[in-house]
C-alpha cells in the first residue's frame, strides 16, 4: 500500500538513523504501529512525488517475515528524498531552534553546523550557527559566519546587528562602527538597533551621537530592555549615574526579563549604584547578579594545577629543557589577577610610540594546547608532557607566537599580551619565549577580589561568582606566582596599582626603563588615546588616574567576612 506524507519526517531519518511510522498512517503490521520507529535498513521506498517534491511515498509490504519482523519495508524507488539536502537542512534549523530555545547550545550548534554543510549558500544558516556558538565560547565559529552571512545576505539586520555586537565585545571598533550603522538602516526603528549603534558610538568616544540616539527614545518612556542597558553603560560618562540606576531599577521590576539578560541588568544597577554611593543597595544588586550568572568552577582542580606546576617546574628542571632560540624581545606579558590593573598597565604603555597593545591575545593558551595535544606528548598531561619536548618542537612552537603577534599588523618593537591568566604558564613562557619580558600587576587582594565580584564577565573568570571560590583562586595565584619568583629567569617587574595611583609618573618611568624605552609625556595621557580597550577595565582607562578605587572594600566590609577571613 502506497502513502503520501509531508516531508517534515525527513529529518528522522537523515539524523536519527530511523524513520517514524506517520501518525495517519495507520497500524501495517504488528512490528510497525502508528508512531513506531523503523529501522533505517528496513525502509523502503522513499521517493519526491512529482506533482508535489514536498512530499514523499513509501511502500509497506509484509512479503517477507521474519522472526523479528513480522513485515517489512520494501524498497522500490530508485531517488530517495534523503537526498535533498535543502530538505534535510530545514528539518537541522528546525530541531536546532528548537535546542536552542531550551538553552541546549551544544546540540543546537551540532545541528546548525549540518545546515551549513548541506546548504553552505544560505546565510541565516551562517547566522544561526555563529549564534549559537557565541553562547558556548567557540568564538572559532563566530565571527567567519556572521560575516558569511552578511556576505551572503547585505539585507540580513540581525546579523548586522549581531556581527556589530560581537566585533564590539572583541576589540574590533572599526568592523562595530561598520555594521551597527548597516543595521541601523536597515531597521531604523528598532530600538534594540539603536541601542547597540549608541553602545558602539560610546566606545569610540562619539558620546554625543550616542546620547542623541537614545535621549529620544528615553524621553517618550521606552522602557526597552537594550536601551535601558545601553543608557546604564553611557550614563557614567556623562554624569547620568543617578538618573540611569533609577531607571534601571525600574526595569528589574519586570517579570518579562529573559533568565540570561536579568544578572546583566543587575550588575550595571551595582555599578551604577556604587558610583553614587548607595552601597547596601549596590552590593545587594551584585549578590543577586552572580547567584543568577554563576557559572561551575572547579576549585580543587585549580588548586590541583598550581600543585602540578609547582611540582614540576623547579630551577633543575628549567635548566634541562630545550629553549627556543628565535632571539625575540618584542612580547611583553602584562599579568596578574584580573581587575589588578592590567588594562591601566597596557593602556599607558601602549600611548608610547614603540608599544602596540596587543590586549588579551590567546596565543599563549593556543600554544599549551597545542602542546598537550601534540604527537609526541605522548598523551602526557600538562606540564609533564614537556619531557618530550625537543628544540625543533620548541623552535616551532616559538614561531606560531611570533606569527600570531606579527599577525596584529604593527611594527612597533614592543607589542603587549595582556591576558592575565598568563600567570599559570610562566614556566611555559620561559621555555618558548625565553628572550620575552614580564610585568606582574598586584593590588590590594580585597580590592581586587571586590571589583571582580562587582564585575560583569560574560565569558570565562567562573571563579568571581563566589566569595569563597574568589578567595581560594586568588591564595593559589599568590602561591603560584611566589614559585615562578624564585624558579624562572625571565626579567619581571612588579607594579603595584596603589603605587600607580599614588604617583603615575614614577611608575610608568620604572616600566619604560624595564623596557628599554626612553621617556615620552604622551604616557600620562593615556587616557586621551584612542585605542579601544575590550576588557571590563574600557572605561576607567578612558579616565586619568583617580583614588576612589582604593580601599573601595571597606565600604562592604560587613557583607564579605567570608572573603576577608579567606585571603593571605
Amino acid at each position: 500500500m502506497a502513502k503520501r506524507h509531508n516531508v517534515c519526517a525527513l529529518g528522522a531519518i537523515a539524523m536519527a538513523g530511523f524513520f517514524t511510522m506517520p501518525d495517519k498512517s495507520g497500524q501495517f503490521d504488528a512490528a510497525h504501529p502508528r508512531g513506531a520507529k523503523v529501522p533505517l535498513q528496513s525502509l523502503g521506498v522513499v521517493t519526491t512525488n512529482p506533482g508535489n517534491p514536498e512530499t514523499f511515498e513509501y511502500v509497506v509490504s509484509p512479503a517477507r517475515p521474519s522472526s523479528s519482523t513480522p513485515g517489512t519495508l520494501t524498497a522500490v524507488a530508485q531517488t530517495p528524498l534523503l537526498k535533498n539536502p535543502a530538505a534535510q537542512a530545514r528539518e537541522a534549523a528546525a530541531r536546532g531552534d528548537v535546542m536552542f530555545l531550551r538553552g541546549q547550545y551544544k546540540p543546537a550548534l551540532d545541528y546548525f553546523l549540518e545546515c551549513v554543510r548541506l546548504q553552505p549558500g544560505e546565510s541565516d544558516y551562517h547566522f544561526k550557527l555563529a549564534a549559537t556558538a557565541s553562547r558556548l565560547d567557540q568564538p572559532r565559529w563566530v565571527e567567519p559566519h556572521f560575516r558569511e552571512a552578511v556576505r551572503l545576505n547585505p539585507g540580513h539586520a540581525m546579523a548586522q546587528k549581531a556581527l556589530a555586537q560581537w566585533a564590539i565585545q572583541n576589540g574590533d571598533i572599526a568592523t562595530a562602527l561598520r555594521h551597527s550603522a548597516s543595521a541601523i538602516a536597515l531597521m531604523p526603528m528598532d530600538v534594540d538597533t539603536i541601542a547597540v549603534r549608541a553602545i558602539v558610538l560610546s566606545a569610540d568616544g562619539q558620546l554625543q551621537p550616542a546620547m542623541q540616539l537614545i535621549e529620544p527614545l528615553l524621553a517618550r518612556g521606552s522602557d526597552d530592555l537594550q536601551l535601558v542597558y545601553a543608557y546604564a553603560h553611557l550614563a557614567p560618562k556623562i554624569g547620568h549615574e543617578s538618573q540611569a540606576a533609577a531607571l534601571i531599577e525600574r526595569a528589574l521590576k519586570r517579570t518579562d526579563i529573559s533568565p540570561a539578560f536579568r544578572p546583566r541588568l543587575m550588575f550595571a544597577a551595582a555599578g551604577l549604584l556604587d558610583a553614587v554611593g548607595r552601597h547596601d543597595e549596590a552590593f545587594a544588586h551584585a549578590k543577586a547578579a552572580n547567584a543568577l550568572a554563576r557559572r561551575p568552577f572547579n576549585s580543587a582542580a585549580y588548586s590541583e594545577l598550581v600543585n602540578r606546576n609547582t611540582d614540576y617546574f623547579t630551577r633543575d628542571r628549567l635548566r634541562a629543557l630545550p629553549r627556543a632560540t628565535p632571539g625575540n624581545r618584542r612580547p611583553v606579558f602584562i599579568l596578574g589577577m584580573p581587575r589588578s590593573g592590567t588594562s591601566l598597565v597596557e593602556q599607558i604603555l601602549a600611548t608610547h610610540p614603540s608599544v602596540f597593545g596587543g590586549g588579551e591575545l590567546g596565543l599563549v593558551a593556543g600554544l599549551t594546547r597545542a602542546v598537550a595535544t601534540a604527537p609526541w606528548a605522548g598523551g602526557a598531561t600538562m606540564p609533564r608532557c614537556l619531557d618530550n619536548l625537543t628544540l625543533q618542537e620548541a623552535n616551532s612552537l616559538a614561531a606560531q607566537y611570533h606569527a600570531g603577534i606579527q599577525s596584529l599588523g604593527s611594527a612597533a618593537p614592543v607589542v603587549t599580551d595582556k591576558m592575565p591568566l598568563n600567570f599559570l604558564v610562566l614556566g611555559l613562557i620561559q621555555v618558548l619565549l625565553p628572550e620575552s619580558r614580564v610585568i606582574h600587576c598586584l593590588r590590594d587582594p580585597r580590592d581586587t577580589c571586590l571589583s571582580c565580584y562587582f564585575t560583569d564577565f560574560a565569558i570565562g573568570n567562573e571563579f568571581t561568582f563566589d566569595l569563597g571560590q574568589l578567595a581560594t583562586f586568588h591564595r593559589d595565584y599568590a602561591r603560584m606566582m611566589r614559585h615562578w619568583k624564585q624558579v624562572v629567569s625571565l626579567p619581571m617587574l612588579e607594579v603595584r596599582y596603589e603605587d600607580l595611583v599614588a604617583d603615575k609618573e614614577k611608575q610608568t618611568r620604572r616600566m619604560l626603563e624595564f623596557l628599554d624605552l626612553p621617556w615620552d609625556d604622551r604616557c600620562l595621557l593615556f587616557h586621551q588615546n584612542k585605542r579601544f580597550v575590550a576588557t571590563a577595565s574600557r572605561e576607567q582607562v578612558r579616565k586619568p588616574i583617580y583614588s576612589s578605587s582604593v580601599g573601595r572594600w571597606k565600604h562592604y566590609e560587613k557583607y564579605i567576612p567570608e572573603l576577608l577571613s579567606n585571603l593571605p
